[in-house]
């Protein structure tokens, strides 16, 4: 049986090994078997600007008790940075809005 040391060193290298393959592992991993990711927005504000198509960031960690959690497309988050913890969603082309 693997100690707690041994299964976090085991994660880490699949993680790693993972990113190798595919740069975007981490979101993949978190998102659901629809291919939505769990995002918390900071305000009805932020939200808004993800509906409306333009760049906002998300976070995967609810930081305040007013944040809204909404489910993103795995395909509209850009990058997670932060330990993982914020999600950068960039703004639609405008060609896609239209």
């Amino acid at each position: 049986m693997e100690t707690i040391t041994e299964l976090f060193k085991r994660l880490e290298k699949e993680r790693e090994e993972g990113l190798k393959v595919n740069p975007r592992y981490d979101i993949d991993k978190l998102a659901d078997e629809n291919g939505e990711v769990p995002i918390y927005f900071h305000s009805n504000i932020e939200y808004q600007m993800y509906l409306d198509g333009k760049s906002v960031i998300g976070s995967t960690e609810r930081f305040l008790h007013s944040d809204l959690l909404r489910n993103v497309q795995k395909d509209r988050i850009e990058k997670l940075t932060d330990g993982r913890t914020l999600a950068h969603i960039p703004a639609l082309s405008t060609t896609a809005i239209d």
